[in-house]
């Protein structure tokens, strides 16, 4: 399933918008991201953010969850980059980062100084293609999404309730299975399963870069075209 995400991009940096339209640019990188710059010169900061059209509503029959799965599994290392060592590296520039997992798209972030913007594609460019990942740390994450949703649904009546509402609603339609996935399912969750799932939708003619802030758009299409413009389109991605 293939969406725009225009609508929640621009609602997401409403706040941040001037009233001039025309501080809005899009652009399209050769290998198919699309790049949209929303300046906003009231601070010296910048948010950085790469949306992947691919969430739970994509998902393959029986493998719910797997596109929440895998976000948690972005941030455990690239061949470069230690596991942890994105957020740490974030932080130690005095920003902050996270991400997040919807029925249409997955996303992640980062809010910084505007002049670590390089930096920020740099490290995310780098994890679209370069993420490595054991059986250690898919069997760790698969376990920790388990007790997520047992905290989080599996004991609370009220979100076993809304889930069986939404799952009624929405018969026989993929809004019908939750985000996070059903139990059974993700304990059966492999790294084969991760590795297919990153290989066929982690790509840039399956993505989205929006940069929000203290930019030049000029600036910040070089600055894509340096980073993400080398990295091969995925095949499998239906234009």
């Amino acid at each position: 399933m293939r969406r725009t995400l225009g609508r929640a991009i621009l609602g997401l940096f409403a706040l941040a918008l001037p009233a001039a339209a025309d501080t809005v640019s899009n652009f399209t990188l050769d290998n198919g991201m699309q790049v949209v710059v929303i300046e906003d010169h009231r601070a010296p900061v910048v948010t950085h953010m790469v949306w992947y059209k691919i969430g739970r509503a994509d998902e393959a029959p029986g493998h719910s969850g797997i596109a929440h799965f895998f976000e948690h599994l972005m941030f455990k290392g690239t061949k470069t980059v230690a596991p942890g060592e994105f957020s740490a590296t974030v932080e130690q520039q005095g920003g902050n980062d996270n991400a997040f997992t919807s029925n249409d798209y997955t996303a992640y972030f980062q809010r910084i100084a505007a002049d670590r913007l390089d930096l920020m594609m740099q490290l995310e460019a780098d994890r679209m293609v370069n993420l490595t990942m054991s059986e250690e740390d898919v069997a760790t994450e698969r376990q920790v999404i388990l007790e997520e949703r047992g905290q989080r649904v599996d004991s609370d009546p009220a979100s076993l309730l809304r889930e069986q509402m939404s799952a009624a609603q929405f018969l026989n339609h993929p809004y019908g299975i939750p985000v996070i996935g059903w139990r059974d399912e993700i304990a059966a969750l492999t790294r084969q399963d991760a590795l297919d799932f990153y290989r066929a939708y982690y790509a840039p003619n399956n993505a989205i870069l929006v940069v929000a802030g203290d930019v030049d758009p000029q600036a910040v299409l070089e600055m894509a075209k340096t980073h993400y413009g080398p990295l091969p389109p995925s095949d499998k991605i239906k234009p």
